[in-house]
């Protein structure tokens, strides 16, 4: 009986110490798997207007900095877009012009301290006009100054309906610059190709989310604990 009792109690011992040791690890260790790191949705709890300054993340990680969506100063935002974020862009022809005009959105990945992050993927849906700008490129860079195009070709976006077009997804996976970074990220989506800079229909940009809030603009990918 007092053997069995024994027994009894260093097991209690042995199992406290197991799970002991179990918490301290997870206080010490983060490791999360692919997820959405950040993500954008217009339309709760309140509707966007499409013409704020910036807007932030609606889903943030945790384990990094608040990230806000915003314009270069090439992008105007004078007309709106109810559950969507967008502006009216410069005439400009290309990505080296849109470059220099400053026409581009932005946003930045930054890990908090002691923590590095290596991004799988970026979706987005997009909204243009009739003459708006409708070729695009997304670039990223690693000092906030030199920028570096994803992908193999600019993408243009033919299509004109209200609720914008989900764009195809980007793989960022593949790009060994943004595996395993402990640094801010910025990204830009630079656009170009409108017909005028005058008029009621040169609007582009992100969104439409639908009414229940689906997001415009997601960045999956993974934080681990350096």
């Amino acid at each position: 009986m007092k053997l069995n009792l024994m027994c009894r109690h260093l097991l209690s011992g042995k199992q406290l110490a197991f799970v002991s040791i179990i918490f301290i690890a997870s206080i010490g260790f983060v490791n999360i798997s692919n997820a959405q790191l950040l993500a954008w949705q217009f339309a709760l709890p309140q509707a966007s207007k499409g013409t704020e300054a910036s807007i932030n993340a609606t889903t943030n990680n945790q384990f990094l900095e608040i990230a806000q969506l915003t314009r270069g100063e090439g992008v105007q935002p004078k007309q709106g877009n109810s559950r969507g974020f967008s502006g009216n862009f410069g005439v400009d022809e290309n990505y080296d012009d849109a470059q220099k005009s400053n026409a581009y959105f932005q946003f930045e990945v930054n890990p908090k301290t002691g923590y590095e992050v290596s991004l799988t993927s970026l979706d987005a849906i997009l909204r243009r006009q009739e003459q708006s700008a409708h070729v695009y490129r997304w670039a990223y860079s690693l000092d906030g100054k030199n920028f570096v195009k994803i992908g193999d070709a600019d993408v243009e976006i033919t299509f004109t309906g209200n609720n914008g077009i989900k764009q195809q997804t980007i793989n960022l996976s593949s790009i060994k610059a943004l595996q395993k970074v402990s640094r801010k990220i910025t990204f830009r989506l630079y656009a170009w190709g409108a017909l005028t800079n005058q008029g009621k229909a040169i609007a582009f940009g992100f969104g439409k989310s639908d009414a229940k809030g689906s997001n415009a603009l997601v960045v999956d990918g993974t934080i681990t604990k350096k």
